[in-house]
């Protein structure tokens, strides 16, 4: 029995030992670790501190002074989320620690959650009232939220300390500024400086605040300050630089960056920015020596590569371009700016659609780059879609405003729209930009020609004349406003001098047609004759000769003038339209039709043909080859509001006609064109084949405010009163149609209708 007892007696003693054991030794290991860790981060080896201190973290989870130390570290290594994710951990653990809840006042502070930082700082000023970091902090705060008495106040708490410390002047000094007390501001600024010679950010406070007052002296000044101060930093004479590109003094702006360049050789940014000055201003030959001689000191930068290869397709060498595309790709595969060459190349090779496919993945992989979304802007323009052009290239100006070539494109978009107030202010941003740039000043031109400010279009293009002349779009445009302001003959000795530089220009042989040749046909026949044989090879001369033949009715030689144009170029469509068009005008449908058939044949999906074909088979009464041509319209733009329309009017009247089908038509030809009175009509007809007559009646009435003359309307109208027992009402509207003189189709349903009405 004592054996029992003692051996009972030992195992239970092994028991307790155990527990003990196995109680203790995880804090003893969290602590171990966290020790460690200490230990790491005293000889800088801060990964394996990291790993410590997480290893802590897993044997206790509520661990505050490794949640700590972790956030500091993970600020060491710049990664703030999860520094902050620890040191607020930390703080919430141990209140106590106060550094750990001022970093996180910081944090919020940074991501303008104003409420959370100020809990925190109350925390911390509840228990060191006189807290220094915490004071500045809430300094900070309430100037943030503008509160600029209490700022100040809560600054003077500080004490003696501010009026010796260079941080508390610069501080003082933005109190100052966000009042708008420019003196008082620049005082603390300045002492702010001299306080803290040697802290770059005193001076580039005080630098800003000469900017935004435009104080081009004491900036200047200051730079010079900053240069004797800091002659090895390149973010000064980077600033220095940016300075003299503001004034305009170009010869420093380009001696400054290649100062940048000797300092930082292998630094590729400044040579790509002096490239980017060298292209703005169209010296190309200065970029690519740039350009080149950076690769040779940096021959596998991918940036300088992406750039030459960038100017090379600019400037039409593709061959160039394509060698160093290659190497791009094969030495820094998914390069931003090879895809964006691979995108143009689409684009030059007519595949649009693929280039913007490529375009918008681009968008995605650098969602702050401007160029992919200028050139989606770009693609989208010249396949018409104007809405998705425009915020594209809105966007590109969103990422990087300072580029002309994204304001000149805005600038002609909204030309295209009819917008021309924000086409003018597009263009004169993108002439800010580059004074040199024509395009912009030509969009600006145009934009004051639609606006009818003819003498500042004339004073504008005066000047460009003066400086490019002989310039042919400056001459036209020059010629279009001297018109518009009434100067005739201004502007007719424009077009002259432009003909006489440029003979057959087809803008000014037709500006003068209309202007001094507008009721002469035999005079303007003549013209023609004699500019196309100063331009025999020119096409649209052809074009311009057959329409004078067309108005004397001389449709034979219209018709040869015609099919000479598209002898000279077969692939222009133009001189086809114009054929088809008079074919129908002389009532020759079938000759029109076949030529529709061959501009479909040489442009598929044009729309145009597409529609005077269905327009010509409805004509003819072949209404179901007519609703085929109508639905191939609509697979080509599904919201094109006349093929909509007329396929809804077709199917409505089929006494099989699906109603539904004929409803959504109406209704979405109604949407793109809701001020239509012809549409009106149509979705009219459609609510009263539906037997929907109240809906048809505010339709019908509808479509003759437009149209108030209109007798097939009102004979509609008649219809879908009937329909609604609103006989009265009917007979007025009949009434002054049978007594009426003009003539229309149903003019003989219109008297029975009436006749059947009144004996009723």
């Amino acid at each position: 029995m004592g054996i029992l007892t003692n051996t009972f007696k030992l195992i239970f003693l092994v028991f307790c030992m155990s527990m003990i054991i196995s109680c203790s030794s995880p804090e003893k290991d969290k602590v171990e670790y966290y020790q460690s860790a200490l230990e790491y981060v005293k000889k800088n080896e801060t990964q394996a501190a990291i790993l410590q201190l997480l290893n802590a973290l897993q044997i206790d989870a509520k661990y505050g002074d490794a949640h700590y130390q972790l956030g500091l570290l993970y600020l060491e290594e710049k990664q703030p989320k999860k520094a902050f994710d620890s040191l607020l951990r930390a703080a919430d653990l141990q209140p106590e620690n106060l550094d750990a809840s001022l970093r996180v006042a910081q944090f919020y502070l940074y991501n303008r959650q104003k409420e959370e930082s100020r809990k925190r700082i109350d925390h911390i000023l509840s228990k060191e009232p006189n807290n220094r970091d915490a004071l500045i902090l809430l300094t900070n705060l309430e100037l943030v939220e503008g509160n600029y008495a209490e700022s100040m106040t809560v600054l003077d708490k500080i004490g003696a300390d501010v009026e010796t410390s260079a941080e508390l002047q610069n501080l003082k000094g933005r109190i100052f500024a966000a009042q708008e007390n420019w003196e008082l501001a620049e005082e603390a600024f300045l002492k702010a400086v001299s306080l803290g010679k040697d802290d770059l950010n005193n001076y580039r406070t005080l630098l800003l605040l000469y900017q935004k007052n435009q104080d081009k002296e004491k900036t200047k000044q200051l730079l010079d300050d900053m240069i004797v101060q800091f002659p090895e930093n390149a973010l000064v004479h980077q600033l220095l630089a940016n300075f003299y590109q503001s004034i305009g003094d170009k010869k420093l702006f380009v001696e400054e960056l290649h100062k940048l360049i000797g300092m930082a050789p292998d630094n590729p940014r400044y040579r790509l920015q002096l490239a980017e000055y060298y292209r703005e201003n169209n010296q190309d030959t200065e970029a690519e020596k740039v350009l080149s001689d950076g690769l040779s000191a940096m021959e596998d930068n991918a940036d300088l590569t992406a750039a030459l290869a960038t100017l090379y397709f600019d400037q039409m060498k593709f061959e160039e371009t394509k060698v160093l595309l290659e190497k791009l790709e094969s030495k820094s595969k998914g390069h931003g700016g090879a895809k964006l060459l691979q995108a143009r190349f689409l684009m030059k090779d007519g595949k649009t659609r693929e280039a913007i496919t490529l375009m918008q993945e681009l968008n995605k992989d650098f969602p702050n780059w401007g160029e992919p979304y200028f050139y989606l802007g770009l693609a989208h323009y010249s396949l018409g879609d104007v809405d998705l052009a425009q915020s594209a290239v809105s966007s590109a100006i969103d990422k990087y405003g300072k580029s002309a070539k994204y304001h000149t494109l805005m600038a002609q978009i909204f030309q295209t729209q009819g917008e021309f107030e924000n086409a003018q202010e597009e263009a004169v941003s993108a002439l800010r930009l580059n004074p040199k740039n024509i395009r912009s000043a030509l969009i600006l031109s145009r934009a004051l020609v639609d606006l009818k400010r003819y003498d500042q279009a004339i004073s504008l293009l005066s000047n460009m004349n003066s400086q490019v002349a002989g310039n042919v779009e400056i001459l036209g445009n020059l010629a279009v406003a001297y018109l518009g302001a009434g100067q005739k003959e201004e502007g007719e000795k424009t077009l002259i001098s432009l003909l006489d530089s440029h003979p057959g220009n087809v803008k000014a042989v037709s500006l003068l047609l209309d202007s001094k040749y507008k009721k002469d046909y035999p005079a303007a026949e003549a013209f023609v004759q004699q500019q196309i044989e100063q331009a025999p090879e020119n096409d649209k001369l052809y074009l311009l000769l057959g329409d004078v033949f067309s108005r004397q009715s001389k449709y034979d030689d219209a018709l040869q003038a015609y099919k000479q144009a598209q002898s000279l170029s077969p692939d222009d469509i133009n001189a086809f339209f114009a054929e088809a068009k008079l074919l129908r005008q002389m009532d020759k449908i079938n000759e029109a039709m076949e030529l529709y058939q061959v501009i479909l044949e040489k442009q598929p999906r044009s729309l145009p043909a597409q529609m005077s074909i269905a327009d010509l088979l409805q004509a003819k009464g072949d209404t179901v080859k007519a609703v085929e041509h109508y639905r191939e319209v609509l697979k080509i733009q599904e919201n094109f509001a006349p093929a909509a329309n007329n396929l809804a009017w077709l199917i409505a009247s089929d006494p099989a006609g699906d109603l539904g089908e004929a409803l959504m038509l109406a209704m979405r030809a109604k949407q793109a064109s809701p001020d239509s009175p012809v549409i009106a009509d149509t979705l009219g007809w459609v609510h009263y084949k539906r037997q929907s007559y109240s809906l048809a009646i505010t339709q019908f009435e509808q479509a003759l405010k437009g149209l108030p003359d209109n007798p097939t309307m009102a004979y509609h109208l008649a219809l879908a009163l009937v329909g609604n027992n609103e006989k009265e009402k009917a007979i007025k509207t009949l009434e002054p149609l049978v007594a009426g003189k003009k003539e229309f189709a149903e003019r003989i349903d219109a008297e029975n209708l009436l006749a059947e009405l009144k004996k009723g």
